[in-house]
């Protein structure tokens, strides 16, 4: 039960509600490799708020215009697609594309099979990042 006292007033307060309408854009860039680490032409980069597109160059390289929080999709007919959210525009956002085995998951899979594929995604990105950094393919 509320009980409300008869001298209580409510006071409205007009404050402006804080969004930006027209973020802040920044330049985007990274690079983009393959499974066997190797530069990845022609693959797409969309920025699914702005809906601006474009294709990563000869050597893999891309920049794309993006506000912090913007998703960013990656898009290549051999790897499976990828979805990154822009955190910081100072560090270049790599990618690895890979043909996940999520992806290949047959109708009415079980939970431990998502489990088990994710898993191995995730194990494979990660010795692909670590190998990537060790033979230098982020230093550009």
């Amino acid at each position: 039960m509320l009980f409300i006292s008869k001298t209580t007033s409510a006071q409205i307060i007009d404050t402006p509600i804080e969004h930006e309408l027209n973020p802040k854009l920044y330049v985007i860039k990274g690079r983009i490799l393959g499974i066997n680490l190797e530069n990845v032409q022609g693959a797409r980069i969309t920025n699914i708020r702005t809906a601006e597109s474009i294709n990563s160059d000869s050597y893999g390289f891309y920049h794309i215009n993006a506000a912090w929080g913007d998703s960013l999709v990656f898009y290549f007919s051999r790897y499976s697609k990828d979805t990154v959210i822009v955190k910081s525009h100072k560090e270049n956002l790599n990618i690895i594309m890979i043909k996940r085995k999520v992806d290949e998951l047959q109708p009415g899979y079980s939970q431990l099979d998502y489990y088990e594929a994710n898993k191995k995604d995730h194990e494979l990105y990660h010795i692909l990042n670590k190998d990537a950094k060790l033979e230098g393919k982020w230093k550009y």
